[in-house]
């Protein structure tokens, strides 16, 4: 019953009510056994009611009426009796004889000592408060008055009596009534404000899971309006990120597959057909036999490059790959470089330049930083035209860093394509029309970036179309820890 998280805020805004609702009360319940808070109600109750018979008397007396007969005596106090609603009693001064009880007579001819008449509480010189333990085990509270208003009587005590309440009759009388108005009100906010967070939290959830599903179903466009409190707009944030990048994944190995087949497809078809032109005889001569076995060689050793970089690359991610740490000078291992690649570069009619300075060691793996920069620079080499240049810069960077600059001259990278050049399998090239140029399946850079995070390094790239591009590497300076 209790499933959706607006139907368990209802449950728990209850259930604090409630448990609020319940403290209060046995603290009420508690209150309600203090003898004041129980038994001054009654006795100024009491009091008021003795005042405004004494004032009655008083004004007879004023009108010449200072006596009165029983029967009228009598009539008068079931008068106040039932307008009052309280038992009236009228006890004989000197006897304790109860003469008259407003309550059906069952007290009439009892001798009652134990009704106060200047114990407990001396409210003024005629009335006295107490309490009283009826023959019947009954507890009343008491309030005495004393007159002589009446003809052929005694001095009389007049008793204003009522049953002592209970703290549960107090509670009741008191607090019951504000405690179902405080919990029907409390319901009533409960409601308002589960109708509040259903629009500012549980809506954005539901739309979050609605998008979810629809991008469990393949529809890899969607996106959550950001509103709500602070931490449902920090997850609807997140999840728009998540799904963009989600997109922009799913888009990239569309790509990737699409890059990957025709990068194998072309190879493959070469292998296959001059394979087939040396098993049918049609390559007899011994200068196309050559011509032949050279093009499956390099078919064949571009594939194998291209399933390294994808093996590498997955080792690196899932941090299979280790690397073999030791100092390592990098004007050294970039002079090797450089070395490695001039001959491409004076193939290409591009001017290979170191700009070498001597820097402090680095902790690294050599032969995964010359896979590192050989990466870049032959990248380099594969953008920048004839007559072009390729500069490798190394030099230090404050006390504690090493930077590697890799600048071309090529065309450059258009800005909104620069924050995904690390991703796997992009390409900033998608037409496949330029058959002249080497294409890759777009790994180099990615292997590269983690190749650098590996060193505990960082990669940037800086580019303007038509002005070249620019890779800076940075790396932390090698020192010996102190013994």
């Amino acid at each position: 019953m209790f499933y959706s998280l607006r139907s368990r805020l209802l449950l728990s805004y209850i259930v604090v009510i409630g448990t609020v609702l319940v403290v209060m009360t046995v603290f009420l319940l508690a209150a309600s056994l203090s003898t004041s808070l129980r038994f001054d109600p009654v006795w100024r109750e009491l009091i008021v009611i003795a005042r405004s018979v004494n004032a009655e008397i008083t004004r007879a007396r004023q009108a010449g009426l200072a006596t009165v007969e029983t029967e009228r005596f009598e009539l008068f106090l079931d008068q106040v009796a039932a307008s009052q609603n309280v038992r009236v009693l009228a006890i004989v001064a000197n006897t304790r004889q109860v003469i008259y009880d407003s309550q059906n007579g069952s007290w009439v001819g009892e001798t009652i000592e134990q009704i106060p008449i200047r114990t407990v509480l001396a409210v003024d010189n005629t009335l006295s408060l107490g309490q009283y333990e009826a023959p019947d085990g009954s507890f009343w509270l008491v309030l005495t008055q004393a007159t002589d208003a009446f003809r052929g009587r005694n001095r009389l005590f007049i008793v204003y009596a009522r049953p002592r309440p209970t703290p549960f009759a107090i509670f009741r009388q008191l607090f019951l009534a504000p405690l179902f108005q405080a919990g029907l009100a409390a319901f009533l906010v409960a409601v308002v404000l589960m109708v509040w967070l259903n629009r500012s939290v549980t809506r954005p959830l539901r739309e979050m899971v609605q998008a979810s599903e629809a991008m469990a179903g393949g529809n890899y466009d969607q996106r959550v309006p950001v509103h709500g409190p602070e931490e449902v707009q920090r997850v609807a944030s997140s999840f728009n990120e998540m799904a963009a990048q989600v997109k922009q994944s799913n888009q990239a190995q569309r790509d990737f597959v699409a890059n990957v087949s025709h990068d194998l497809k072309t190879p493959l078809t070469s292998i296959q057909g001059w394979s087939q032109a040396l098993l049918d005889g049609v390559a007899g001569e011994p200068a196309q036999v050559e011509n032949a076995a050279a093009i499956i060689h390099s078919e064949a050793g571009r594939m194998n490059r291209m399933v390294n970089q994808l093996l590498d690359l997955a080792r690196l991610e899932s941090g299979q790959l280790k690397l073999h740490l030791a100092p390592v000078f990098l004007n050294e291992l970039l002079a090797e470089v450089r070395n490695n690649l001039l001959v491409q570069a004076q193939a290409k009619q591009i001017n290979l330049i170191e700009m070498i300075q001597p820097v402090p060691p680095i902790l690294g793996d050599g032969d995964r930083l010359i896979q590192l920069f050989s990466n870049l620079v032959d990248n380099a080499l594969a953008h920048t035209p004839a007559e072009g240049s390729v500069r490798l810069v190394v030099r230090p960077q404050g006390e504690k860093m090493v930077e590697v600059l890799v600048q071309d001259t090529g065309q450059g990278i258009p800005a909104e394509e620069q924050p995904r050049i690390f991703e796997r399998f992009y390409q900033v090239e998608k037409s496949r029309t330029q058959s002249s140029r080497r294409r890759g399946v777009g790994l180099g850079l990615a292997i590269a970036k983690e190749l650098v995070e590996g060193h505990r390094g960082r990669i940037t790239v800086h580019s303007q179309p038509g002005q070249g591009t620019t890779f800076l590497v940075q790396f932390p300076i090698f020192t010996v820890p102190h013994s």
